[in-house]
């Protein structure tokens, strides 16, 4: 019954995600003509032919990461995979690090003893699928991969493959909910085989101030610290909600507000910070005191002003 409540309620939050990406903006993560925002572990693993991402039979440790990290995202693609093609989606991993992150497999269907845990679609060795997708190689498929905090979710032509609260994954706790997002070299035991990518592009959840906020609110330290470091990120735009969230009762909530509030003008007191930044940040602030519901609040605000008079 449990199990069927957190599908139920998986489910829910993969919905609400669809209704609203209609409405957000999708950032391309390859700009099809060369390696730009990439980095390869290996030079050579990949190579950007008419406009696809590629890697051939490179062997293991071959591997491409963006050079930016993410947590909370949708992400886009395209994958073709040869007769024996074995390659993979690595989320939230540090290459530094091994055995961080997790990957959604990307594998043909070339060895008979590859279950569930294994496929395709499947959070390799972690998650089974529940709903295998078609195998059949040497054509495109689309994939979609949601990280919605510590909800998982995958899909394969628009058919969700595996649901997975990582909470309840014993194998996956202590994951961080921050990496890099990679692909895989092919690394099949069989010359001239390999992987193609394309239309890779990602929403990234946590350049969004309403998602942002509604982290605030997890009993999970580790979310509500994602949620800080972005609200800091975006600056300005973030003052009016945390002003309002140190104006409430919550204590925990008053206090995280009060340390991004401050983050936010430390970070464009910086003399390297354009002074178009901080004339945001000034003018946020100064509606935020103009409408705030408390004395502390407006007085706070006012100190943390001088910080870039």
């Amino acid at each position: 019954m449990k199990n069927n409540i957190l599908i139920i309620f998986i489910i829910i939050s993969i919905l609400t995600l669809s209704c609203d990406s209609q409405e957000q903006e999708f950032t391309s993560l390859f700009n099809g003509n060369d390696l730009t925002n990439w980095t390869l572990t290996k030079p050579g693993s990949f190579e950007v032919i008419d406009g696809e991402l590629i890697t051939r039979s490179t062997g293991s440790g071959t591997d491409i990461y963006s050079e930016k990290t993410y947590s909370n995202f949708i992400l886009q693609l395209e994958f073709l995979l040869s007769e024996v093609g074995n390659s993979g989606v690595f989320i939230r991993r540090d290459p530094a690090v091994p055995g961080s992150g997790f990957e959604v497999q990307l594998l043909a269907p070339w060895t008979p003893w590859r279950d569930d845990l294994h496929c395709t679609g499947s959070l390799y060795g972690h998650v089974a699928v529940t709903n295998r997708p078609d195998e059949t190689t040497g054509k495109w498929y689309k994939m979609e991969i949601r990280c919605d905090r510590n909800n998982v979710s995958v899909s394969v032509n628009d058919q969700i493959t595996t649901i997975a609260d990582i909470d309840t994954v014993k194998t996956l706790a202590g994951k961080p909910l921050a990496g890099y997002i990679g692909f895989q070299g092919n690394h099949a035991e069989k010359p001239d085989q390999f992987a193609r990518f394309r239309n890779i592009r990602i929403r990234d959840l946590d350049s969004e101030p309403d998602y942002i906020i509604g982290g605030f609110k997890s009993s999970d330290w580790e979310v509500r610290y994602v949620s800080s470091q972005s609200a800091v990120r975006l600056g300005a735009v973030m003052i009016r909600s945390m002003a309002d969230m140190m104006s409430g009762n919550d204590p925990m909530l008053k206090s995280e507000a009060r340390q991004v509030l401050f983050d936010i003008v430390a970070k464009v007191s910086d003399p390297s910070v354009n002074e178009k930044e901080r004339k945001k940040v000034r003018r946020e602030i100064k509606k935020s005191i103009k409408v705030s519901s408390s004395e502390i609040t407006s007085n706070y605000l006012e100190w943390i002003m001088g910080m870039i008079q």
